[in-house]
C-alpha cells in the first residue's frame, strides 16, 4: 500500500510536464526569493488535525513532507502523507490506510504558455482517456465547492480529488475504507483549497472540517463458511430408538440424551447463532450377563453427531479430509454418502454433500469379541444414518 501511495507524485508530475519543463527559462532572476515565501506547504494544506477530526480516536502517524526537486527552483513541501490505523472488518487487528496531498503544479515554478486552467484541463483530459480503458477500473465524476474546479477519481483502492485553486493544482488521496471515504476525501480537499490564495500563497482559514462522531467499520462481506442454521439436521432424527433396539437385540435402550450447539460466523466480532436442533444424540444400550460365574452389565453407547454443515461442498470436502486425518480414520467404508471412513474407536465419519456426521458405538475396548461386535453394529447404524442425510 505504501509503495503505491508514494508513486503517486511522479505520475502526477508527468501529467503537468509541458508547463514544468519551461520553469528555468520563464522565471525571472529576482523571482526565487519571492516565490519561496509564497510557496505551497503540503503539510499545511493537509494538517494532521483534519484527519483527527475525520477519524476520531484512531492512531494517526505523520510520514512527513516530501520536498520538491531542486531542479525546479526554490524547494517547498510538495507532498505530505499520513498513516491512519483503522479497524479491519475481518479480524480483531487494525490495518493502515493512507491519506496524502500532492502539489501537481504551482505557478511559482511552472509559468509558461499554459494557464493554470489550461493545465488542469489537460490533466483532466488525460485522466479521462485512462478511465476510458475498459481494462482499468477507474471512475471519474465532477465535484463542486472545491476551489475553482475539481473532479473525483475512484479506483479499487482509493479516492483521489484533483482540484485547482487559483494557480495551485493539487490532489488529495485517501485509501478506500468504508462509505466515509469519499466524503472524507472531499472534506480534506475543500480544506486544502481554503488554505491557498493565488498571489499570496498559504493563508489561515476559519473554515473547520466537520468532525465525524465515529469511524464507520465497513461490513464484513465475506460469505459465512457454515450453512444457515435451518440446514443443519436434527441428530436425534437420524436414528430412532426402535432402530437401535433392532440392532441391539435383548438390550434395554435408554432415552436419548441431546446435545445442543451453536455455529460461529467469523468476522471482526465473531457472531454465534444457536442451532434449533440437537447436533448430538446419545443412547445407552445395556443388559445384564453372566460371565465366569459373575453377573456383569454389558454396556454400549451409541452416538450420532453432526460435525458440520459447510456453506459449500468444496469446504465440506476439505473439512472431512482434515477430520479423518486427525482421528486417523484410515479404513474407507463404501456405500455411505459421498465418502466415509472408520477409525479405531469404532467411529464412522460420513460426508454427504455439505454435511459431515459421525456414528459411533463404544464398548468392548478391553474385549476383542465385544469390540468386533461393536464394529459390525456401527456399520449397520451408519447405513441408516447415511440414507437419511440430504
Amino acid at each position: 500500500m505504501l509503495a503505491r501511495s508514494v508513486l503517486v507524485t511522479p505520475l502526477l508530475l508527468a501529467l503537468a510536464g509541458p508547463a514544468l519543463a519551461q520553469t528555468t527559462t520563464t522565471t525571472p532572476a529576482t523571482e526565487p526569493a519571492t516565490a519561496a515565501g509564497k510557496a505551497p506547504d503540503a503539510c499545511r494544506l493537509l494538517p494532521q488535525a483534519d484527519l483527527e477530526a475525520l477519524f476520531p480516536g484512531r492512531p494517526i502517524t505523520a510520514k512527513g513532507p516530501t520536498l520538491s526537486p531542486i531542479s525546479r527552483g526554490p524547494q517547498y513541501a510538495e507532498s505530505c502523507m499520513y498513516s491512519v490505523k483503522l479497524p479491519s472488518p475481518t479480524s480483531k487487528l487494525d490495518h493502515a490506510r493512507f491519506a496524502s496531498v500532492t502539489v501537481i503544479r504551482w505557478d511559482g515554478v511552472a509559468r509558461g504558455r499554459e494557464t493554470p486552467a489550461q493545465a488542469f484541463a489537460s490533466i483532466k483530459a488525460t485522466r479521462e482517456k485512462v478511465a476510458a480503458d475498459p481494462k482499468i477500473t477507474l471512475k471519474l465524476e465532477p465535484v463542486s465547492g472545491i476551489g475553482d474546479e475539481a473532479f473525483q477519481e475512484t479506483n479499487s483502492s482509493s479516492v483521489v480529488i484533483r482540484a485547482r485553486k487559483d494557480d495551485l493544482i493539487y490532489a488529495v488521496s485517501l485509501d478506500l475504507y468504508s462509505e466515509q471515504t469519499a466524503p472524507n476525501a472531499l472534506a480534506l480537499a475543500k480544506q486544502a483549497a481554503a488554505r491557498w490564495q493565488g498571489g499570496t500563497g498559504m493563508v489561515d482559514t476559519t473554515l473547520q472540517v466537520a468532525t465525524n462522531s465515529a469511524v464507520t467499520v465497513p461490513a464484513d462481506t465475506r460469505p459465512s463458511s457454515v450453512a444457515p442454521v435451518e440446514q443443519w439436521p436434527d441428530a436425534c432424527a437420524l436414528l430412532t430408538p426402535e432402530e437401535i433396539k433392532a440392532t441391539f437385540p435383548g438390550m434395554t435402550i435408554g432415552d436419548p440424551r441431546k446435545l445442543m450447539g451453536k455455529i460461529t460466523h467469523e468476522s471482526r466480532e465473531n457472531r454465534q447463532e444457536a442451532l434449533p436442533n440437537p447436533i448430538g444424540c446419545q443412547f445407552d444400550a445395556k443388559r445384564t450377563v453372566e460371565k465366569d460365574g459373575k453377573r456383569t452389565i454389558e454396556l454400549n453407547q451409541i452416538q450420532v453427531s453432526v460435525r458440520n454443515v459447510a456453506a459449500n461442498e468444496d469446504l465440506s470436502k476439505r473439512w472431512f479430509q482434515s477430520a479423518i486425518k486427525v482421528s486417523e480414520a484410515k479404513t474407507p467404508v463404501a456405500g455411505l454418502g459421498d465418502e466415509a471412513a472408520l477409525d479405531i474407536m469404532n467411529r464412522i465419519h460420513i460426508r454427504k454433500g455439505p454435511t459431515t456426521v459421525e456414528v459411533r458405538v463404544s464398548g468392548g475396548e478391553r474385549d476383542q469379541a465385544l469390540h468386533d461386535q461393536a464394529k459390525q453394529r456401527v456399520g449397520e447404524l451408519a447405513k441408516i444414518v447415511a440414507a437419511r442425510l440430504k
